[in-house]
C-alpha cells in the first residue's frame, strides 16, 4: 500500500473542557506534514510560536518584514531606503562653520565698502492736475473788444488729459529741447566734459550724442498718473537735489510751452484757411458762420497765450530735497549678508557631497566622471 495509506492523518483532538458545540481548531503539532511520510508512532515537536516578523517573542520586530495579515512595503531583498536626519545636516553645517561665517563676513564688508562708495541721488516731486473745462475767462474775451461779442457761447477752455502729459513727457522732442536749450550734456556727462577747457576730454573717443542723453534723462524722471484723482505726480532723480528741483521744473514748463506751441501752430494754420474761404464766399450767411469759426480761434490762441501753465495747474510745485533717496546702503547689506548666507550652505554641503564621493563611490565611477569632465580625452 502507498505510504500514505499507511499514515492517515491525525483527527484533530476535542478539548474536553470545551462545551458542546464549539468549533473544533486544529493545533499546529496535528497539521500533516508537507511530505506526509511521518513514521507512525514518531512524536511530533510543537513548533515554537514566534513574534510577528519573525522575531522571537521579546525581540524588537524588523519593520521591512510583514507582519500577519499586513503587506510588506519593501520588496525582497531591497534594502530600506536612508531618512534625512536634521541632526547630520546640522553637523554638517558645523564642520563648514568657518567657511560659512567668512563667506558671509567677507560678503557683508564688500557690500559695506560698494554702499558707501555710491553717491547719493535725491528726488524732487511735483504734482499737476488737468485743467477743468469751463467758459472762457472774461478777461480773455474782454480783450477782443467787440469781437469778444462775436464768439459762440459754447467756447470752452481747453483741457489737457493725464494721457496726453504722459506722452508728451516721455517724448523724445521734448527731452531734446530741454538738454539743448539749458545745456545739460556736459552737466547729464560730466566725467567725460573737461569743464576748464571747455570740451570733450581728449581720452573720449565717442563723445555723448543726443539719444544718449534722452535715454538718461529719461531713466531719471517718473510720471505716475493717478486717474481717480486725475493729477500726475511727476519727480526727477539726480545726484545734485538743486538741480534735481531745477531739472524737474524744465518738464513742467516744456511741457507747457510743447502744449501752448501745437496749439498756437494748429490754429494759425486754421486762421489762414479761414481767412481764404471768406474771402471767396459772397453768401452774408456763410461769411457769418466763417466769422465765428475765426472768433473761435482767436479765442483759442488768446487763452493759450494767457495762461501761465497751459491745459493743466500746478498744485504741489517741486522743491529741493534735503534726504537722499538712494541709495539705501542699509537694505544693500542685508541683502548681501542673506544671499552669501545661503550661498555658503550650500557650498558647505556640496563640500560634504564630493567628500563622501571620493570615500564611498566606486573609484572606476569616479575615474569615468573625471574623464568625462575633462575637455580634451587623451589618445
Amino acid at each position: 500500500m502507498p505510504d500514505d495509506a499507511q499514515n492517515p492523518p491525525v483527527r484533530p483532538a476535542i478539548p474536553a473542557e470545551s462545551p458542546p458545540g464549539a468549533p473544533v481548531g486544529k493545533r499546529l503539532d496535528q497539521q500533516p506534514k508537507l511530505d506526509g511520510r511521518n513514521p507512525p508512532g514518531a512524536s511530533v515537536e510543537e513548533p515554537h510560536l514566534t513574534a510577528p516578523g519573525g522575531c522571537s517573542p521579546g525581540a524588537a520586530a524588523d519593520p521591512r518584514l510583514a507582519s500577519p495579515g499586513s503587506r510588506n512595503p519593501y520588496p525582497p531583498g531591497m534594502a530600506e531606503e536612508d531618512e534625512i536626519n536634521l541632526l547630520d545636516l546640522f553637523i554638517v553645517l558645523l564642520k563648514h562653520k568657518v567657511m560659512i561665517l567668512s563667506v558671509v563676513f567677507l560678503a557683508g564688508v564688500a557690500a559695506v565698502v560698494y554702499s558707501l562708495q555710491m553717491k547719493n541721488i535725491y528726488r524732487s516731486e511735483c504734482t499737476i492736475a488737468t485743467t477743468a473745462q469751463g467758459r472762457a475767462p472774461g478777461g480773455a474775451l474782454a480783450a477782443l473788444g467787440d469781437l469778444g461779442g462775436m464768439i459762440a457761447p459754447d467756447m470752452f477752455q481747453a483741457a489737457g488729459s493725464l494721457e496726453q502729459f504722459d506722452v508728451v513727457l516721455k517724448s523724445r522732442e521734448l527731452t531734446n529741447i530741454i538738454v539743448m536749450k539749458y545745456n545739460l550734456l556736459p552737466l547729464l556727462f560730466e566725467g567725460s566734459w573737461d569743464a576748464e577747457k571747455k570740451r570733450w576730454k581728449a581720452g573720449v573717443k565717442k563723445p555723448p550724442t543726443w539719444q544718449d542723453a534722452y535715454k538718461v534723462m529719461q531713466g531719471m524722471l517718473k510720471s505716475v498718473p493717478d486717474r481717480k484723482k486725475n493729477v500726475l505726480s511727476l519727480s526727477f532723480e539726480f545726484k545734485d537735489p538743486k538741480m534735481a528741483q531745477t531739472i524737474l521744473n524744465y518738464y513742467v514748463e516744456g511741457l507747457s510751452e510743447y502744449l501752448r506751441q501745437s496749439v498756437l501752430t494748429d490754429s494759425a494754420a486754421q486762421l489762414k484757411g479761414l481767412y481764404e474761404q471768406l474771402a471767396k464766399t459772397t453768401d452774408p450767411l456763410l461769411k457769418n458762420r466763417i466769422y465765428g469759426m475765426i472768433a473761435g480761434q482767436i479765442e483759442k490762441e488768446t487763452v493759450a497765450m494767457v495762461q501761465r501753465y497751459y491745459s493743466f495747474n500746478v498744485i504741489d510745485p517741486a522743491f529741493v530735497p534735503e534726504r537722499k533717496f538712494a541709495p539705501k546702503r542699509a537694505q544693500i547689506c542685508m541683502i548681501a549678508v542673506v544671499v552669501a548666507f545661503f550661498i555658503a550652505i550650500f557650498l558647505a554641503f556640496f563640500l560634504e557631497y564630493v567628500k563622501n564621493l571620493k570615500t564611498r563611490e566606486d573609484p572606476e565611477r569616479l575615474a569615468n566622471l573625471r574623464n568625462a569632465l575633462r575637455l580634451r580625452r587623451r589618445s
